[in-house]
C-alpha cells in the first residue's frame, strides 16, 4: 500500500512538472539538445512508405505525433499516384537524444530522414535500396547510372510543404539538388506563391553533411509541446498556418495530390 501511495505521490508531481499529462507526445528542448516524452512509433511498414534493415537495427523509429502523421499522410498521398514507395530512414529514439551515435540532430522527435526517390540506369523509376551520394546533376556518384527522380522528388517536396499534418521548417537538401527540384517546379508553372515558400524551406545546412546522399525533414514545435525550442526562421508556420486555418481548411483537398508532371 505504501509503494503504491509512494508512485501516486511521485505521478502526481510529475503531473505538475508538464512530464505526465495524457497520452500526447511532447518534445522537450531543441534538435540538438533535447528529449521526447510520449513518443509516436513509426511502424516499418505503411501506406507508400517502407525502411532498410540498416536502419530497423537502429530502432531510431520514434518522433512527435505530428511528425509521424506528417510521414504517414505525405507517403499516403504520393502513394496514390506511384507504386514506388517512399524508404524512410532515422528519426529519433524512444526518449529522444539517444540519437548521438548517428546524428548530431534528431534529439528532440522532430527530424526524420528520407531517401531520395530514384531511377535506375534505364531511367526506369526503382524503389531506393540504399542511400547513394549524388553529384550536382542528379547521378549517382557509385558508377550505376542510377539518377535522382526528379518529378517525384518535386511532388515529395510539394506535398511536404503544403501538408496539414504538421508545419515544415526545413527540408535539408545539397544544394544543387535543390535546384533541380525548383526548376522542375518551374516548369509546371506552379504558382510563385508556391514556389517561394519551398524555396525557403530547401536548405543545405552548414554545419553537417550537406545531404547529397538523403533529405532531411524538421517541422516546428506543436503548441502543445511546452519546452520545445524552434530555432531560425519562423516564416514557414506562418505560410502553414494561414493555409490550414478552419477557414482555408473548407476549401482544401488535402487528401490529394496534383498529378501534373508525376513522370
Amino acid at each position: 500500500m505504501r509503494v503504491r501511495r509512494f508512485f501516486l505521490v511521485l505521478l502526481a508531481g510529475c503531473a505538475e512538472l508538464g512530464l505526465v499529462e495524457d497520452s500526447t507526445s511532447r518534445s522537450l528542448g531543441s534538435p540538438a539538445h533535447g528529449s521526447l516524452v510520449h513518443a509516436a512509433k513509426l511502424p516499418d511498414e505503411g501506406a507508400g512508405f517502407t525502411t532498410r534493415e540498416v536502419w530497423k537495427a537502429r530502432n531510431n523509429r520514434y518522433g512527435t505525433d505530428e511528425l509521424i502523421a506528417l510521414v504517414k499522410g505525405v507517403a499516403k498521398r504520393l502513394h496514390e499516384h506511384t507504386a514506388i514507395r517512399l524508404v524512410v530512414g532515422d528519426l529519433s529514439s524512444k526518449q529522444g537524444g539517444g540519437a548521438y551515435a548517428f546524428h548530431r540532430s534528431h534529439q528532440s522527435g522532430r527530424d526524420c530522414d528520407l531517401v531520395y526517390f530514384m531511377r535506375d540506369k534505364d531511367g526506369v523509376e526503382m524503389e531506393a535500396d540504399a542511400m547513394r551520394v549524388f553529384d550536382a546533376h542528379g547521378r549517382a556518384r557509385d558508377g550505376t547510372g542510377i539518377t535522382i527522380d526528379i518529378p517525384k522528388m518535386w511532388l515529395a517536396v510539394k506535398a511536404l510543404a503544403q501538408s496539414p499534418e504538421a508545419p515544415v521548417q526545413w527540408i535539408f537538401m545539397y544544394e544543387p539538388i535543390a535546384q533541380l527540384v525548383l526548376d522542375r517546379g518551374k516548369e509546371l508553372h506552379e504558382s510563385d506563391e508556391l514556389l517561394a515558400r519551398v524555396r525557403r524551406i530547401l536548405k543545405q545546412p552548414g554545419d553537417s553533411a550537406r545531404h547529397d546522399d538523403h533529405f532531411h525533414v524538421r517541422v516546428y514545435c506543436s503548441p502543445r509541446d511546452e519546452g520545445c525550442v524552434d530555432l531560425g526562421p519562423m516564416e514557414a508556420r506562418a505560410d502553414w498556418e494561414a493555409q490550414w486555418t478552419p477557414l482555408a481548411r473548407l476549401g482544401a483537398r488535402a487528401d490529394r495530390l496534383d498529378p501534373r508532371g508525376w513522370r
